[in-house]
């Protein structure tokens, strides 16, 4: 799974910037923006701090969202 994709697609589901999604989840703003630039995943501690900020479980996060 591309977890920037998936951050990405869960900041436009609630209206957000990826600026102010890094502002819910306490991160450095750059730590989202160099991972998309450069094509990275997130660490499972950056993805655990995105998930905690919008109230949702790791399983949610890489729940298959295709198929709904």
């Amino acid at each position: 799974m591309n977890t920037i994709a998936r951050v990405q697609e869960l900041a436009d589901e609630r209206g957000l910037t990826l600026c102010q999604l890094s502002k819910i989840c306490d991160l450095s703003e750059a730590t989202i923006r160099i991972a998309k630039k450069r094509g990275n995943q997130l660490s499972v501690d950056t993805i655990e701090r995105i998930c905690e900020a919008l109230n949702m479980t790791l399983s949610e996060f890489f729940a298959d969202t295709s198929k709904v």
